[in-house]
């Protein structure tokens, strides 16, 4: 599944890592430069902020890259400019320990907060109890894709998928049993779209799967989520297993929407078109007046 925003993140990675690893090395250099030309006593404060900077962009090899720079910087200086002694180099030394542990520190501690931030930024996108994205991040993500579609042409298709009777599920075996079907559904969703396209928990029970391709593509993948859904056991209270199903609608933008509003709208009605003829179907939105089962191409 892609990312909410649709960025291509390999690219814009690469591009920040690579702004990151100059702005480092133009850190080093202008605090060397300094360093020349104000003497030795400013050699450790001066790099305490590209230490800082590593350990901020890259964490402990940050540090470590920083520290590096400076042992060899302390021999080409202390070569050239002063004559160095043994207690020089003593404490020379000790201050490249000290720089060295103190970056690692403050790499772990950044480290640890950057993973933090990360798991908060997941948490505001997913749906905790199916690991799917949420309802926030799929109709944002619709709307990037519709104006996407718009822009460079193409077809997108919504496939809105209900399970049938989950109330009456959840009355009889109980919301935790409830829970893990959920829990199943958003698996068998996970497992089966490809990473370019997005699948959500649209709220309660109803899910959604937006892919780019026409309905022909669309009513394969619900019939594929459709029958895997149906073919899961979940256990219950007492040790035995049930099985649930899935209603499914599917529509396309363009062809069968204006917008991104009507495009949820027309595989809400195809979906609730598939519960009026019985439940656990698929149904392909084909104008107001007529719903179609299947696409020509797989009506034989």
């Amino acid at each position: 599944m892609t990312d909410a925003k649709h960025v291509p993140h390999d690219l814009g990675g690469r591009r920040l890592t690579v702004r990151r690893i100059a702005a480092l090395a133009a850190s080093l250099v202008a605090v060397s430069c300094l360093v020349f030309l104000l003497g030795a006593d400013y050699l450790w404060p001066l790099f305490i902020f590209p230490l800082f900077l590593g350990a901020v962009f890259f964490f402990e090899l940050g540090s470590l890259a920083v520290t590096f720079w400076l042992g060899n910087f302390f021999v080409l200086y202390y070569s050239f400019r002063e004559p160095s002694t043994a207690g020089v180099v003593r404490q020379a030394l000790l201050g490249i320990v000290l720089f060295f542990l103190a970056g690692l520190l403050l790499g772990r501690v950044q480290r640890k907060n950057h993973e933090m931030q990360a798991l908060l930024a997941a948490s505001s996108l997913n749906d905790r109890l199916t690991g799917l994205y949420n309802y926030g991040t799929f109709v944002d993500y619709l709307h990037n894709e519709i104006t996407k579609t718009d822009r460079y042409g193409g077809e997108l298709t919504l496939i809105m998928l209900d399970l049938d009777h989950f109330k009456q599920f959840n009355d009889r075996h109980g919301h935790e049993a409830g829970n893990d079907v959920l829990r199943r559904v958003g698996a068998t969703l996970r497992n089966a779209v490809r990473d370019a396209d997005m699948a959500a928990r649209y709220g309660g029970e109803e899910f959604t799967v937006l892919i780019r391709g026409d309905e022909t593509q669309g009513y394969e993948l619900a019939e594929r989520l459709r029958r895997a859904i149906e073919t899961t056991a979940v256990e219950v209270r007492g040790g035995g297993e049930v099985f649930c199903t899935v209603s499914a609608g599917v529509a396309t933008y363009p062809v069968g929407a204006t917008d991104e509003t009507e495009l949820v709208e027309r595989a809400d009605d195809a979906l609730y078109e598939s519960k009026r003829r019985g439940r656990n179907r698929v149904t392909i939105y084909a104008g107001v007046a007529e719903q179609s089962e299947l696409p020509a191409s797989l009506s034989a």
